[in-house]
């Protein structure tokens, strides 16, 4: 295991202008750091990226311009993209003159500058202080080519611009914990060698010929003990960094799975819901998906939204306040020190839908851990072929899940899942060393409002809040949970274990006519028996 470190910067012995760097950041406090800062965001449109937005405008009064870039699509503008976003609930207590700071800029992550004009990147250059980039395609099963493009050229382009920047003083790059989940045992947080040398994939990437014929298992001999793209191209992305932002104010922030939020802006938002494991939470809340796959005792390493923005901004101040010899590396994870093990989440979300029921759902939720072929037998017999028995009733009532019909939830679900089952039976574990390290630094004012230390997080509670939060913001359903919410429950309860009679009788129906009474009735009852099990 080939760890890059950075010896320099652990010297006791600091010269004067780190000493000097020290006493400002006692005095600054996160606010005032980022008082009359412009900045500049990439990934702002997506979950991650809506809420970094609010707690930016949140921060100060004062704060500068919030340059978002946006792609080029015909037909579309920018503008009204990023008015909509300004809708969403989180931003309602922003009055227009703070809203007006957001302004989209258009262009492609993986091009030169970004395809800018001269004015807009002049603009830029002269204006922007600190770099926010999130931007990345998160997709597992993305090909290879376009990961390289997208998480790593991309991540070049950021880095080129941060170098012009007349006025650099932050530059902070969303980074993930599963960039190293091709190691076992505790990841520390530094940044692992790569095999590969992250200049070289880019220019792989322009090579149309390489791309000809380039097969999956082309992808895995390049990849190797990475068990997707993602990771890797995130690993390659980390050390680019650390070749390109040597004595730079930087910073690389690894979240873990990342779910709804627990405080800030509010309570439980969930955006769009279909990002990461969210899709799953979200289906399960219709009882659409009734299954996990992994290890009872494993650790399922979920983390706040907010918390996850919270470390971005502490990071902001914490490496624009001080004299760094490498970008600093954290890790924003629970694992360590709040573990939430997979038969444990799945009683939480039983017990907290129970507590909070939706308006309707197609089946009573109700989750459980299966592995091998339980797992993929029971996702056949009780998610596909319902799904499909769903599709017409879905199309004339519009019962189910929003924008799409149930049975393409289940096909993405279950290629989703199984490309997530990798993390969830692994015993991954994650240093928090330097992220303990950087809050002990932080003002006593500072520590409530941008707080992510996960040791604090009552896992109950915060799966309440992540299903209410589907309810209302993505269901578009009361908020409060009512007397009918529980009635309904009631109802759907009975109705689901008369279901185990109408599944007996059905079986029954089956096999008598060719087996007889008897005969019938038997093996009906072990196939109900064995379905019941699974």
């Amino acid at each position: 295991m080939a760890v890059i470190t950075d010896t320099g910067s652990k010297t006791e012995d600091l010269t004067l202008q780190q000493q000097n760097a020290k006493n400002l950041a006692n005095i600054v406090t996160i606010p005032e750091f980022y008082a009359n800062k412009n900045i500049f965001v990439t990934g702002g449109t997506g979950f991650l990226g809506t809420v970094l937005l609010e707690a930016l405008l949140d921060t100060h009064p004062d704060i500068g311009t919030i340059y978002v870039l946006v792609r080029g699509k015909r037909k579309f503008d920018p503008n009204e993209r990023i008015n909509r976003l300004l809708q969403k609930p989180i931003f309602q207590k922003y009055n227009e003159k703070t809203l007006a700071k957001v302004v989209p800029v258009v262009g492609e992550l993986s091009e030169v500058d970004f395809g800018f004009s001269d004015e807009i990147l002049n603009e830029l250059i002269d204006k922007v202080n600190i770099i926010f980039h999130s931007a990345a395609t998160i997709k597992f099963s993305s090909p290879l080519r376009t990961a390289i493009k997208t998480n790593l050229t991309g991540t070049m382009r950021t880095i080129e611009l941060a170098k012009k920047l007349k006025t650099l003083s932050a530059y902070i790059y969303c980074s993930t914990a599963f960039c190293n989940s091709n190691n076992r045992g505790l990841i520390i947080e530094e940044v692992y060698k790569s095999q590969f040398d992250p200049y070289e994939m880019m220019k792989m990437a322009e090579d149309d010929a390489v791309w000809e014929n380039f097969t999956e298992e082309k992808c895995r001999g390049i990849i190797r003990d990475h068990p997707n793209t993602y990771t890797f191209t995130k690993n390659l992305s980390e050390n680019l960094m650390m070749a390109e932002m040597s004595g730079l104010p930087a910073a690389i922030v690894r979240p873990s799975i990342v779910y709804g939020t627990w405080e800030h802006p509010i309570k439980g938002w969930v955006g769009n819901a279909n990002s990461g494991h969210l899709g799953f939470l979200a289906g399960f809340v219709k009882g659409i998906f009734r299954t996990m796959c992994g290890r009872a005792t494993s650790v399922i390493d979920i983390i706040p939204c907010d918390y996850v923005i919270n470390s971005s901004l502490v990071m902001g101040w914490y490496v624009g306040t001080r004299h760094l010899n490498q970008p600093e590396v954290i890790h924003c994870t629970s694992g360590e020190v709040n573990p939430l093990t997979l038969s444990e989440f799945c009683d939480i979300m039983n017990a907290s839908v129970e507590r909070h029921p939706p308006n309707n759902f197609v089946w009573k939720p109700a989750a459980k851990l299966r592995n091998g072929w339980r797992y993929n037998l029971f996702f056949y017999l009780f998610h596909i072929l319902p799904a499909l028995v769903f599709i017409i009733p879905e199309k004339l009532f519009g019962i189910g899940m929003p924008q799409h019909t149930a049975y393409e939830y289940m096909r993405v679900f279950h290629k989703g899942t199984k490309a997530f089952d990798y993390f969830l039976d692994k015993d991954f574990r994650y240093s928090l060393k330097n992220a303990l390290r950087v809050m002990s630094t932080m003002h006593e004012s500072d520590k409530a409002r941008y707080n992510f230390d996960s040791s604090q997080c009552d896992w109950s509670e915060f799966i309440d809040r992540c299903l209410i939060g589907l309810r209302r913001y993505y269901f578009k359903e009361a908020a409060v949970t009512t007397s009918w919410h529980r009635n309904y429950w009631k109802v759907f309860n009975i109705l689901y274990y008369c279901g185990y009679v109408v599944l007996l009788a059905v079986i029954f129906g089956f096999c008598a006519p060719f087996l007889g009474l008897k005969v019938g009735l038997g093996l009906a009852l072990l196939i109900w028996a064995f379905l019941i099990w699974l």
